[in-house]
Order: C-alpha cells, then structure tokens, then sequence
C-alpha cells in the first residue's frame, strides 16, 4: 500500500471525472442511498431473523402500561448498557408510527445510515465517492443484518458516519473538536451497540497507525501519537465495566474454526447459495485486481482498517459479552472497507474504468436481487401470520420453529415470529431472550418453566437427532407444562401428523403453520 494523501475534496456538484465524477454530486449520493432501502420498501417488518421477536420487545417497551395481557409476565427496564441503538430509536419513532412502525422505520434508517456512511468515508479518504464504495453498501444487507442484529447494524453505521466527520476535522486542523467529537461520539455509539464504539476505535488507530507509519516515527513516540488522538474513546469504559459487572462478565466461548470458514463463505448469504457465493467471488476478483494494478492507489488507513477487522474476526470467539456470532459480525465490514479502501491512481486508466464499471453493475445487481430474496422471505411470513386473528388477546402461547436437521443456506424469517403475538395479540410467548446485560426486557412465568425463554422454541424435525439445546418436536410437545399455555402454534418444516398434548384441539384456517387451542 502506497502512503494515503487524501486528494481535496470535489465540490458536491461539481466534478474532475467524465464518469465516475456523476457519484460525487449531492443527488447521487442521495439516490444511492434510496436504491439501498429498496429489500425494505418491498416489505412490512423486513423478514430478518430476530426482527419480529425484537418486536415483540418493543411492544413492552413502549406499550406496556396499555397492554394488561402483557404486564403479568413481562417487564421493561431501561439501564446504561451497551446494546439499546434499536431500542432508542423505537422509542423516538414510536409517537409518531406506533410499536410496528418504528420498528419499519429504525430498521430504514439504520440501513440508510449505513449506506451514506460509506460513501461518506470514501469523499473523506479519496475526496470523492468511487464505484468500489457503491459495490460495498450490499454488504450491508450480509449474514449480520439478516439475522436481524438492528442494534449492532446501527452502531457500525454510526461509526462510519463519525469516522468520516472525525477525518473532515482532522483534514482542517481542528485536533482539539476532532478529539472532543471522538469522545462524544464513541459515547453515544457505545450506547448503541458496543461492537460500533470499538470499530470506531479500530478505524481512528488505524488512521493514526498509518500516519506514523508515513511519518516513520519512533515506536514510542508513534504510540503517543495515537494515544494522544484516540484517548477519548475510552471514556465508555467505566460504564462498560460496571455493565458487565452487573451481568455476565465478559462472557466469551466458542471459537472453532468450522465455523469460521462458514462465515468466510457467508458474507453475503440472503438467499440463493450459488449466486451469494458467485457474488463474493466477484468481490474477490475485484479485490484481487485491485492488489495487483497499477491504476490503483489504496488509502492506507481504511486498508489497515480492513485488514485489522479480518485479524479480529479469525482470533474472536463465537459468543462475546453473551451475544452469539461475535467474530461473524465483522466479515462484511472488513470487505467493506477493503472496497472503500480502492482509490485511483491513474484516472481515465482503461482498467480502473472496467472496474468501476463491473462495481456499479455488482452494486445494482444485488441491490435487486436482494429485493427479491426479501419479498420471497417476507411471503412464508405472511402466510404464517393468519394464526394470530385465530387466537384471543392474551392467549398464553407455546411457540415452536421446527427446523432442519441441518442449516439451511436461506435465514429462517419464522424463528421469532412469536413476537408478533405480543405485538397484536397481547400474547405470552416462550421466544424472547433472557441473557444478563443483553436487554432490558424481563421474563416472569414460573409455570410455564422450561418453556418461558428463548431458545425453548426451536425443535428439530422427527427425523434428526435431539441435543441439549434442541429436541424434536413430539419430545416439546410432550414436556409442556399442563394448564402453562392456550394454545400451541407450530410453524416452519411440520410433521404430516402431529399430536397434540391432551386437551388441544386445532383451530383451522390458522395460515401456513398449526395452530391448537386448549379445549375449553
């Protein structure tokens, strides 16, 4: 990597390229960031993993006192941790759209944050938006979005969108509000998630990493160099210590490298397993050609940046500060910046305009094929979600997501659908997480033990083999606590034949799932 000098930055409406220069104009940016919202505006509540057990939560959140059905088993209590991003933002928009309609919304803006982010930090390391940056922002919607992990999402794009503020200041020798906006921003991002507050710090040392790698500096020297720049993002750490305290530490296990090459492969994993890996490969291509041309020109800092993301990912764990896919998190935003990171060296080189030209089509391509994905995923969701206009307010619901014996390529939608009966129907719902320090939201129904929390909704089909963590369905079904539930509604790869516990009956035209109620 050759020494990052930033180019000065092209006036906004203006532009020194005859192509590529189109990027940089305030109505592009802006469209940009439209066509990355387009898997959301095909959809009501994005079909995300978690998302509609998030939902769920937010019900309590922000209705509780209006939901009687709701308050003998759930509770809500706002604390100073590390993971409320979503949370805060369901709680500003909720006047406004009510408890599914924030949702929707957190969910957007989150996505455009992170899409303007990008570019952003492109403008401010190259003076201008390249092709490349444009061919990051469907990695947005990769393997930890589509889990449904909004709050972590939210603060990665916040990052982004400070570390691009923080390297305008810095740019026009402001050290002093540059090193008070780190501070204030690191802060607040900490709050949004605490994997957002340390990427910010990963990118603001990579940042001063490369300045005195170019200034060749002595090594004690160039680390108080960057301790004198990055010191204000430490100030999250009192909070910090006293959160885990409160909890569980520092919560870490799982690492195995089986997993990490799965994750390797899954950086964009939506939908369609051979296009997600074809679209990858395409990505390396790009990333290869980039290494080897001469018509390129990489911004030191945000490669750095990138390459210290992928060290972290491979030496991570499985689970950090109890939150599972700690290390998986990270791989689409090392791509990321890896993309953002190409700059030209040579313009109007033959090869830079082929690809940024292969960028672009790859941005367009898979911001459309992942509308579809989207609109496929949310059709299982709708066809499942009938089952609630069968149930009473208040019903006591025994939720169960069969699954495969093995992963499928494709996310589950179904997996917390159950929130969706706390939004609409005021039900109890045996889905919700119950970690220490995770989230504020409490879960209170001795009776129905041990099906009162997640993950006691996920069984396997009949013909797999049970763990300690998941059983197969008739094995459940069996357990549940006589007189705990009203109903029992079953979704994702049922049995032909079910049986029901003794008393239950089904409800018909319940949608695409079973639906049992306990006879009266």
């Amino acid at each position: 990597m050759s020494p990052a000098t930033p180019e000065p930055i092209v006036p906004l409406g203006g532009t020194r390229q005859p192509l590529f220069g189109l990027l940089d104009r305030w109505w592009a940016i802006v469209l940009a960031c439209l066509i990355a919202l387009a898997p959301l505006l095909v959809v009501g509540i994005a079909p995300l993993t978690d998302l509609y057990g998030h939902l769920g939560r937010h019900a309590v959140q922000t209705e509780l006192a209006q939901r009687p059905g709701l308050q003998p088993f759930f509770s809500y209590e706002w604390k100073l941790i590390g993971n409320l991003g979503g949370d805060i933002l369901v709680e500003l928009f909720h006047p406004l759209f009510g408890v599914e309609g924030a949702v929707r919304a957190t969910v957007m803006v989150t996505q455009a944050l992170g899409a303007l982010g990008i570019v952003l930090v492109s403008r401010a390391v190259h003076g201008r938006v390249t092709p490349f940056a444009l061919a990051a922002i469907p990695l947005l919607y990769g393997f930890p979005f589509n889990y449904g992990f909004i709050n972590y999402t939210l603060s990665m794009a916040l990052a982004l969108l400070a570390y691009a503020a923080w390297l305008g200041l810095r740019r026009t020798g402001r050290e002093g509000l540059a090193a008070l906006w780190l501070g204030v921003a690191g802060a607040a991002i900490w709050v949004a998630h605490t994997y957002g507050w340390a990427f910010l710090g990963l990118l603001a040392g990579s940042t001063m990493l490369a300045e005195v790698w170019t200034a060749r500096k002595h090594p004690l020297r160039a680390a108080g160099r960057i301790l004198a720049a990055c010191w204000p993002l430490l100030i999250p750490i009192v909070p910090m210590v006293i959160w885990r305290a409160e909890s569980s530490g520092a919560a870490i296990s799982g690492w195995a490298w089986q997993f990490k090459l799965v994750w390797l492969l899954s950086a964009l994993r939506t939908y369609w397993r051979d296009f997600d890996m074809a679209s990858l490969a395409v990505l390396a291509v790009l990333l290869g050609w980039a290494l080897a041309s001469q018509a390129v020109r990489f911004d030191r800092a945000t490669g750095i940046a990138a390459l210290l993301c992928l060290v972290f990912f491979l030496a991570l764990p499985f689970r950090v500060f109890g939150s599972a896919f700690a290390d998986m998190r990270l791989l689409p935003y090392a791509l990321a910046l890896a993309l953002v990171a190409i700059g030209a060296g040579k313009p109007g080189a033959k090869a830079w305009l082929v690809a940024g030209t292969l960028a672009l089509a790859f941005f367009g391509v898979r911001m459309a094929t992942t509308t579809i994905a989207f609109a496929r995923q949310d059709a299982l969701v709708q066809a499942a979600l009938p089952a609630l206009e069968r149930m009473p307010k208040g019903a006591r619901v025994a939720f169960f997501s069969v699954k495969p014996c093995r992963t499928r390529w494709a996310l589950a939608p179904l997996d917390h659908l159950a929130g969706a009966a706390m939004a609409r129907r005021d039900a109890f719902v045996n889905d919700q997480w119950q970690q220490p320090g995770v989230n504020p939201l409490k879960v209170r129904y001795p009776a129905a033990e041990p099906f009162v929390r997640d993950p006691s909704h996920l069984v396997v089909r009949e013909d797999c083999m049970e763990t300690r963590s998941r059983v197969r369905l008739s094995t459940a079904l069996a357990r549940l606590p006589r007189g705990a539930f009203t109903h029992i509604w079953i979704v994702g790869e049922i049995p032909k034949t079910v049986t029901p516990p003794p008393g239950f009956v089904e409800v018909p035209d319940a949608g695409s799932g079973r639906l049992y109620a306990a006879a009266r």
